[in-house]
């Protein structure tokens, strides 16, 4: 993954759209980051974070709502620009979702980065329809930012980034982001691979269980795991990069929140399918569920596109928790 250039920030006027900023600010600088703030005029609602779209007529008070917004995007691009950014603001009519990825390849980004709900449930974790599309339809990397994630303020720069890997090749897509990343930032990466209990007495109250590297002997789906990883973590550090790393045994997406919430992590990044038609959960229920749970940001790759990735050896098992 190449420098982020460039970020597409989409603002609808409303505080939790703009609970992104903070967090991004921490990975990037203005000596090498411009940011574009984009608004999408099409609902005098929220219109960024509503789970339905609705088309509106141009009523008085969604002219009135529009100019509130436009009012709010100025005063966030003057903080910006204050904190040395080169900041640009777009206001385009539009559905949100549409207008986003739209603006995103006209003006080539490197990373989209926005706020979005983090709901539970039934449905398990359902992003909102914008999130939703833009995380399944995006071809550069979504830096999201669940509503529940907490800022860091007394810790400037990232100190720990979550890799959750599973042995296939897609899950690896993620590692160029997680190098830039830690490169930029100097935070280390904490390597994780779940894989399934070998018993019931494997898991704990938590829903998963981290493995002792002296248990890895007696199982060989869980000796390959740590074998796995040893392997990243040695072209990790080839690179220049701190890593550690660690195998857990339960549910993917109970473990990978639990392991960015014990290690205190800044972000997580994973790769995830793009998949569209009746299968709802766009992304996976892994990634789902984590975006519904985590506490930090979460960087998702779209497995779709080509990037440069470490291949899967014949060895590794694959866990299928990539999404």
């Amino acid at each position: 993954m190449h420098m982020i250039r460039r970020v597409i920030i989409p603002l609808d006027g409303s505080e939790l759209a703009e609970r992104v900023i903070p967090h991004l600010l921490r990975f990037i600088t203005p000596q090498q980051t411009e940011l574009l703030l984009m608004t999408a005029l099409s609902s005098p609602q929220f219109p960024l974070l509503d789970d339905t779209m609705r088309s509106l007529e141009s009523t008085p008070a969604t002219m009135l709502h529009k100019g509130e917004t436009s009012t709010r995007v100025q005063v966030v691009a003057q903080q910006l620009s204050q904190q040395g950014f080169r900041v640009e603001s777009k206001f385009v009519s539009g559905m949100p979702a549409e207008s986003i990825l739209h603006a995103a390849e006209q003006t080539c980004v490197d990373l989209i980065a926005m706020s979005t709900h983090g709901r539970t449930g039934i449905g398990l974790a359902l992003l909102g329809s914008v999130a939703d599309e833009v995380v399944r339809n995006a071809l550069p990397p979504v830096f999201l930012v669940p509503a529940q994630a907490i800022v860091k303020p007394d810790v400037p720069l990232p100190q720990t980034l979550l890799l959750p890997l599973d042995g296939t090749s897609l899950a690896e897509m993620a590692i160029p982001a997680a190098r830039h990343f830690a490169q930029n930032t100097g935070a280390v990466i904490h390597l994780l691979r779940v894989v399934e209990p070998l018993d019931s007495g494997s898991r704990s109250s938590t829903g998963c269980v981290f493995v002792n590297p002296e248990d890895a002997r007696e199982h060989p789906v869980v000796q390959q795991a740590f074998y796995y990883l040893e392997r990243i973590h040695a072209r990790l550090q080839l690179a220049g990069i701190a890593s550690h790393w660690r195998v857990a045994m339960g549910d993917p997406a109970v473990a990978i929140a639990f392991a960015a919430d014990f290690d205190n992590a800044d972000l997580i990044v994973m790769s995830t399918h793009g998949r569209a038609g009746m299968e709802r959960m766009v992304f996976g229920s892994i990634a789902s569920q984590v975006i519904g749970s985590a506490i930090c940001p979460v960087l998702l790759m779209r497995g779709k596109v080509p990037v440069e990735g470490y291949q899967c050896s014949g060895d590794a098992v694959p866990a299928n928790f990539s999404g």
